[in-house]
């Protein structure tokens, strides 16, 4: 697939199935319950708690939106936010600062503009959700089909919700990448290089048995409660969305 422009940066059409955030923060510990919060709106997250690692991160996996607290090597956000707007992989990136205070808020957003919306400590998770869903980008927002269907299951990929006879299936971020894939070309089979290059990106070093644990956990997500088994395993060739397994 080929890569689109949007605000001058390059996206990878797979990556508008799953809207990405990366957070900033010197506590992996403390950043873990942003994390485990925005993915369970279907968001796929990572974390960095150096400043120097964020530009490598946001060169190589294209996150949607930043969200800034602080790193090892930088306490202060405000100081995070200059820097990061100031080099050229981060500043076109939409940033949100959890500010500790509203001068410091108001001098990023306002005055100096190195971030693009900001979050005054304590906040709650609505207040969190508002502010990354009205940055995403316009290629989120309005995509040009919403749901997919085959023999019961269905994807929507604006809500990132999976039904199975009506039935609410909860997958991982990768998993979901995975699943639609296979869902939008039903019955054709993809090799795991096809849906490594596309799930994981051009370039990620990932070996061809971390793609048939991921199909392992959606098979048993997709055949819970003794469904038919639609997924299909092609030796030497692929994975499909199939009835047909034969």
């Amino acid at each position: 697939m080929y890569p689109q422009e949007f605000n001058g940066l390059k996206y990878n059409t797979w990556s508008k199935l799953v809207p990405s955030v990366l957070i900033a923060h010197k506590s992996e510990r403390a950043a873990d319950n942003f994390k485990n919060t925005i993915q369970s709106w279907g968001y796929d997250v990572d974390i960095v708690t150096e400043q120097d690692a964020i530009p490598s991160k946001v060169n190589n996996d294209r996150p949607d939106i930043l969200i800034l607290n602080s790193t090892s090597d930088e306490p202060s956000g405000l100081m995070l936010s200059r820097s990061l707007r100031l080099n050229k992989f981060t500043a076109s990136i939409p940033s949100i600062l959890i500010a500790a205070d509203f001068d410091e808020g108001e001098i990023a957003v306002s005055q100096e503009q190195t971030a693009s919306d900001c979050l005054i400590s304590p906040f709650t998770t609505d207040e969190l959700r508002n502010k990354i869903d009205a940055l995403l980008p316009k290629l989120f927002k309005n995509p040009e089909i919403q749901t997919y269907e085959y023999e019961g299951v269905v994807v929507n990929t604006i809500t990132y919700r999976v039904k199975r006879d009506d039935v609410t299936l909860h997958l991982t971020p990768k998993c979901f990448k995975i699943l639609t894939l296979l869902i939008k070309q039903p019955t054709r089979v993809i090799s795991r290089e096809e849906l490594i290059r596309e799930v994981w990106g051009e370039g990620n070093n990932v070996e061809k048995r971390t793609i048939d644990v991921h199909i392992k956990r959606l098979r048993a997500s997709l055949n819970k409660d003794g469904a038919v088994n639609i997924l299909r395993t092609v030796r030497g060739a692929g994975y499909s969305i199939d009835i047909n397994l034969a």
